[in-house]
């Protein structure tokens, strides 16, 4: 918060200030939009429960009869802004990264 006030405290500051913090200018840019919706409110970080299942190489390495029962299973993430994303169980985790970076900003 005390970033992106200051970026708003003169003329065309926003790029000045970015480069004085060591971020982008357009993660400032996403920040300053965040706080005009009023999503960037200072408070502490909130922390969402996770659940970690048995490692997917194990998975892999199971009985084909264990994989075909398996193939249908998906899972279900909250994110942090309320919304939800289910999706298959064998999605790649880069698909998965872009899938929850792109609904965090929605």
């Amino acid at each position: 918060m005390r970033i992106v006030e200051e970026s708003y405290l003169g003329h065309r500051q926003g790029l000045v200030v970015a480069r004085s913090h060591g971020i982008s200018r357009a993660l400032l840019t996403q920040w300053r939009r965040a706080w005009h919706k009023g999503l960037l409110d200072g408070g502490r970080p909130v922390f969402t429960p996770v659940e970690i299942g048995p490692d997917l190489r194990d998975r892999q390495r199971e009985a084909p009869a264990m994989q075909g029962a398996d193939a249908h299973a998906r899972i279900e993430i909250t994110l942090a802004n309320g919304r939800r994303l289910a999706v298959s169980a064998d999605i790649e985790a880069v698909a998965l990264t872009r899938l929850v970076q792109v609904l965090e900003r929605a």
